[in-house]
């Protein structure tokens, strides 16, 4: 009698959403728009087949049971939708009876306001029905006249998981997956439609290959994605131009893993609608999330609560031409001469008769990659101005570059993970200790307390080092705080965390297809070159691949620039920025188009009432409401 009272309890409990499935077989569809009449009939006929091979979650792709390639609203009007609505009743009927959620963009009429909104919606059993509207609109197309989102970042608590929506220009701004991802969401459903013209032709400059951008996204939120994108040859009205959606659409595991992808499209060969399958487990340990919740500091955040516009007086439009050396070598653990030495051979080889004006070196440089432990700690620590400070500073003044190396720093009693920058002459012009600390360096440093980003005639500078970059937030300081660059030394194994960029084939330049993902991402969302100076082999057993990731890599026009794998070398690499106006984004429009009133929760303590309130009832887009007003 227990056994069955148990059983019966564990079921009434999944009906209601209380327990998940722990491994759910998801379904992503590549599907060409017409109009609702077409639309909604081929989209609940897809779905049924999708649910007979064991999909529980379909997903669509952005404004597909509207169609999308209107002009005005009056254009739009005879195609519009409610929610609920025509496409969520038809929806609802199949998810009822096939036993599944289904997920899609459309084109939303607020019937009790008149104001349109670019959406996305999913239906499930028992009239299940949730509603998302796309907060990241592009500047010039989506804004003309569709409103930006004001439900905030619902999570929808189901059997299947917890859901959180996107549409595509969303993924332009972090705090669009970070958001869910800090509601607990285990799956973000991504309907997108990132129609493009041939780079050849006018406007070719301005595609943005949505399915490319969030390739590099979901291992470093620790979050599984099913995206589906458009497929199909379309002519838009107001230019004649002909576009066509990509297609690809893929599905990710929260380990960024590339579970499933759909053949891209072309103009040659526009395919028609394609579904792909694949499982996904919400249960499965996922210890780049675990580390970001645990290591993240809202109070460093607040940057996110406030506006910046163009005119902000920290933006440095100057283009520089810069060219830098990453050093990556083979340390010596503990030998400060001998890797010193080491160094500047590598500096003196490649430096002699040409213009370098930056260089970069490895985390903690002089002493190796070395696990630093409370044990060991005071054997490597130095002041400033002591030993490793002064062979830098003087190693900038000798071959005349802006230097940037790191150690470990003893101050007044205190043990910090410290980053030096100095000017050509070896004059200190910057100095950033590691805000974010790890476990292990929890137990012997201290933190810093800024993110500072500091002027030099290369531009606006800002410093994260070594796995401070699994925190997503300090890219989005930086971006806020207009650097033009992102410097990074490293120890990096490639076991701990990151892993190999794997963009699905065809999307975008297998010469850009390359790299660490956070890496990636990081250049991608801060709008800043990144620079990455890594250790070979060593006690760490470092893998090299010291690298510049450019603004745009999913584009490939700026390619990354990656040293060899297991090779001392110091790598050279020539870019200029300031550089990108002409492109689909740029870090103005990036601060300009961000919708930060909707960040508060990023900068909220995890023990803040408003922001437990707001974790606890997920589908509100409310904070601090009733008693926390």
């Amino acid at each position: 009698m227990k056994k069955i009272t148990l059983v019966f309890l564990l079921l009434i409990s999944f009906s209601l959403g209380l327990v998940h499935a722990a491994e759910v077989k998801v379904a992503s569809v590549s599907f060409h728009s017409k109009d609702q009449s077409y639309n909604i009939p081929k989209m609940s006929e897809i779905s049924v087949i999708a649910a007979k091979n064991g999909a529980k979650l379909v997903v669509f792709p952005e404004m597909a049971s509207t169609g999308f390639l209107y002009s005005s609203l009056n254009e739009a009007k005879p195609n519009l939708d409610t929610f609920p609505g025509k496409a969520t009743a038809a929806f609802g009927k199949v998810a009822q009876q096939s036993n599944i959620y289904i997920a899609w963009g459309y084109i939303e009429l607020d019937s009790a306001t008149g104001v349109a909104y670019n959406s996305a919606a999913i239906v499930g059993p028992n009239g299940f029905k949730g509603n998302y509207r796309k907060h990241q609109l592009a500047v010039g197309d989506d804004n003309l006249w569709r409103a930006p989102g004001n439900l905030g970042f619902p999570v929808f608590d189901t059997p299947i998981g917890r859901i959180a929506l996107l549409v595509c220009y969303d993924d332009t701004q972090l705090q669009s997956l970070l958001l869910p991802a800090l509601r607990n969401a285990d799956i973000i459903a991504y309907p997108t439609a990132s129609l493009y013209v041939p780079k050849a032709e006018a406007g070719g400059a301005d595609n943005h290959t949505t399915i490319g951008s969030m390739a590099t996204m979901p291992g470093w939120i620790g979050i599984n994605v099913v995206g589906a994108d458009s497929s199909g040859v379309d002519v838009n009205p107001m230019s004649g131009t002909n576009l066509i959606g990509p297609a690809g659409s893929a599905i990710w595991d929260a380990q960024g893993n590339v579970l499933a992808a759909a053949s891209a499209t072309n103009f040659t060969d526009p395919k028609q609608p394609k579904v792909i399958y694949a499982t996904i487990n919400t249960s499965k340990p996922n210890p780049q999330r675990e580390f970001w919740l645990k290591n993240r500091r809202p109070e460093l955040y607040s940057d996110y609560n406030f506006y910046r516009p163009s005119h902000d007086g920290n933006v440095n439009k100057t283009s520089a031409q810069i060219s830098a050396l990453l050093v990556q070598y083979e340390p010596t653990t503990g030998a400060v001469d001998e890797n010193s030495e080491k160094i500047e051979k590598l500096i003196n080889d490649k430096i002699t008769g040409q213009g370098i004006n930056l260089a970069v070196l490895p985390f903690n440089s002089f002493i190796g990659n070395v696990t630093i432990t409370k044990e060991n700690a005071s054997n490597f620590a130095e002041p400033l101005n002591g030993k490793s400070y002064n062979i830098a500073a003087n190693l900038a003044k000798k071959y005349q570059v802006n230097l940037l190396f790191s150690m470990p720093e003893s101050t007044d009693g205190k043990l910090y993970e410290t980053a030096i920058l100095f000017d050509f002459k070896g004059k200190q012009i910057g100095l950033y200790r590691k805000s974010h600390l790890n476990a292990v360096e929890k137990t012997w440093a201290t933190a810093g307390n800024e993110l500072p980003v500091f002027n030099s005639p290369l531009g606006r500078i800002g410093i994260l080092l070594n796995d401070e970059v699994r925190i997503p937030e300090v890219t989005d300081m930086y971006m806020l705080k207009r650097a033009n660059l992102l410097l990074v030394p490293v120890a990096y194994n490639q076991k701990e965390y990151g892993g190999d960029v794997k963009v699905p084939k065809g999307l975008i330049f297998e010469e850009s297809n390359k790299g660490m993902f956070i890496w990636f991402s990081m250049a991608q969302h801060s709008q800043a070159h990144t620079l990455v100076a890594n250790y070979v082999r060593g006690a760490h057993g470092d893998i090299g691949q010291s690298a510049l990731y450019s603004l745009v890599p999913e584009e490939g026009f700026y390619p990354p620039s990656i040293a060899p794998k297991n090779k001392e070398i110091a790598h050279q690499v020539v870019f200029a920025t300031n550089q990108n106006l002409n492109l689909w984004t740029n870090q103005q429009q990036k601060v300009v188009e961000r919708i930060w009133q909707a960040a508060l929760p990023l900068t909220l303590d995890k023990d803040n009432a408003c922001l437990q309130e707001w974790q606890k009832n997920s589908t509100s887009p409310l904070i601090c409401k009733g008693a926390y007003q």
